[in-house]
């Protein structure tokens, strides 16, 4: 489960990648008038959700992703060394 959401993870992280790459190249775009600055600032921010979307996302497995770390110390007797 752990190795799952680790890799859900990085696919989340890689496509987020992928979304600010296309955002730079979106930005410098240059515009020929009202309609296409428009388009392109609908474009800018449908992918502004998406980025906000996969940020959520990744914030959720995360947690999710330490709240199973923490059970697997407590049920495994672990012991702190500094404890």
């Amino acid at each position: 489960m752990l190795k799952q959401i680790e890799k859900e993870i990085k696919e989340l992280q890689k496509e987020l990648e992928n979304l600010q790459k296309e955002k730079s190249i979106l930005r410098l775009q240059p515009c020929g008038g009202d309609m296409e600055l428009r388009k392109k600032e609908e474009a800018l921010d449908q992918i502004d959700k998406k980025i906000e979307t996969i940020n959520t996302q990744v914030r959720e497995l995360e947690k999710k992703r330490r709240e199973l770390m923490s059970e697997a110390v407590k049920k495994g007797g672990y012991e702190s060394p500094f404890g």
